[in-house]
């Protein structure tokens, strides 16, 4: 398994959430302005843990959210803006579309709103730069290594990533956070069981690529849900982040809480809904996933090692 070097910080978080609004909905012909207004609270504060944990836990080991001036994301659909590392369209919804901020095909965001890196961006007064991809795998060939790779993964999002992300002026180490949110997908797109070891080892080599880069500040998003084959992978990165963290000195953090193609059946009012589209969040629920790691990284600040 890839260790990581020194100058790494990186922050864990697992994600939950409970319900999905299924009422009717009457389709409307005008385009419809995104709400900013927050009905839902956030109900569950996060608690902090010990770094020598062998469960997901919440704790922050170095990440400064005042010194945060750039965003780069990679992830799935839970973090995709549609922008695929170039510029972002607004978040409105063009009925009966349900992806905000696309008029047909799947190019926007799998939610009503902004999706929560873009609220992070927004309260830290942040640029985002974002190469999450809706359906995106931690590696194609960890689920499928006979025939060509149908999604896209981690290892595309780095590349392009490596290819383009050099041209941006202001990727200032100490000033850039790596967003990273995986695992969603995993699961559905294996065949034959997949090799979980493998995407383990393929997720925190993709960290080191990462650094090589630049990348010296993280931000690791888990999976909402709990699953044994998903619970070992995470495991296994927990695992490999704390030998790095021995070897190496590394600051890394966790933190846990214990159809999608059209608006028609969806919620009459999402904005007292939970999730938007089936099992993704609507975009009150994003602004609180930013909300819950915003406190995280804020209340649990360690010294390094």
């Amino acid at each position: 398994m890839m260790l990581l070097s020194q100058t790494s910080t990186l922050v864990a978080l697992a994600l939950g959430w409970l319900t999905l609004c299924t009422k009717a909905v009457t389709p409307v012909q005008y385009i419809s302005a995104v709400n900013v207004t927050q009905p839902i609270n956030l109900a569950v504060s996060p608690v902090c843990g010990a770094l020598n944990s062998t469960t997901f836990t919440e704790v922050n080991a170095g990440v400064k959210l005042s010194a945060t001036k750039t965003i780069v994301a990679f992830g799935d659909s839970w973090t995709s803006n549609g922008s695929n590392g170039t510029i972002s369209l607004a978040p409105v919804i063009f009925p009966p579309n349900p992806s905000a901020g696309s008029r047909v095909g799947g190019k926007g965001r799998a939610s009503n709103g902004f999706v929560w890196v873009e609220d992070m961006g927004n309260t830290l007064g942040a640029k985002v730069v974002n190469y999450a991809w809706g359906g995106a795998v931690t590696d194609n060939q960890a689920w499928n290594s006979t025939k060509a790779a149908p999604r896209v993964d981690f290892v595309q999002e780095t590349s392009l990533f490596t290819q383009t992300g050099r041209i941006l002026s202001d990727l200032t180490p100490a000033n850039t956070l790596y967003t990273i949110q995986f695992g969603n997908d995993n699961g559905q797109f294996q065949l034959d069981g997949g090799d979980w070891n493998k995407a383990s080892d393929t997720f925190l080599a993709q960290l080191a690529i990462l650094q090589a880069h630049g990348a010296k500040n993280f931000l690791i998003h888990w999976v909402y849900f709990a699953e044994p084959n998903t619970d070992a992978f995470q495991s296994r990165i927990f695992a490999g982040l704390q030998q790095a963290r021995a070897k190496n000195g590394i600051n890394f953090a966790t933190t846990c809480l214990v159809s999608a193609n059209t608006m028609v059946g969806g919620c009459n009012d999402p904005d007292h809904a939970v999730f938007w589209i089936p099992g993704h969040p609507s975009a009150v629920t994003h602004e609180l996933i930013n909300q819950y790691t915003l406190q995280t990284l804020s209340q649990f600040l360690l010294l390094p090692p």
